[in-house]
């Protein structure tokens, strides 16, 4: 990616790449590869992850004619990227009870490490959608939550107060007492 796209925000690269620009197309795919592969990762079984993130870009470069910017370009990737999940399991008719955790960042060294990876993805999988939503946003993606609050078209305090029923239904899936960790005032 050349020094001059890496430096124009998603939203100019959009524009340009709905012009025709390809060099401005590949900087936006470039730049957010990681997060649409990421958030397959934790939706989807591995052998399903590459095929539906070419979808996703596929959609991508057929829709992108139709994105108007009255969100951020980064909100419109994240639902198509949604879209694309919803057709693989309507596709498959059903949504899986579980995803596998081998595909995630190396190998747990131990059963312990498996039966942990193991309890987050099943209670990540049997929470509601909106509370799924806002932990993916803030721990696959990475987002503060001022761009969560965006992304969602919800308030910063609506945010925060999601993330915090989120965070407890997920202990509460897992067995666990959730606990204050001040995550919710951090990198607002």
């Amino acid at each position: 990616m050349s020094e001059h796209l890496d430096t124009l925000a998603d939203e100019a690269l959009a524009s340009m790449a709905q012009k025709g620009d390809r060099a401005a197309f590949e900087a936006l795919c470039d730049r957010h590869l990681p997060c649409v592969y990421n958030r397959l990762r934790a939706l989807l079984p591995p052998e399903a992850v590459e095929d539906v993130t070419q979808e996703v870009f596929i959609a991508v470069v057929r829709g992108l004619r139709h994105y108007r910017g009255r969100s951020s370009f980064r909100t419109w990737l994240a639902a198509v990227t949604r879209h694309k999940v919803v057709d693989y399991y309507r596709r498959r008719g059903r949504r899986p009870e579980s995803v596998p955790f081998d595909s995630y960042g190396g190998s747990p060294t131990s059963s312990d490490e498996w039966e942990e990876r193991a309890l987050v993805r099943a209670a990540l999988i049997s929470l509601p959608d909106h509370y799924r939503e806002i932990l993916l946003l803030r721990f696959v993606e990475g987002l503060p939550f001022a761009e969560i609050a965006s992304a969602l078209h919800i308030s910063l305090e609506a945010t925060k107060s999601r993330y915090r029923r989120a965070i407890a239904a997920a202990a509460q899936e897992m067995g666990i007492t959730a606990r204050k960790t001040g995550d919710e005032d951090a990198s607002v």
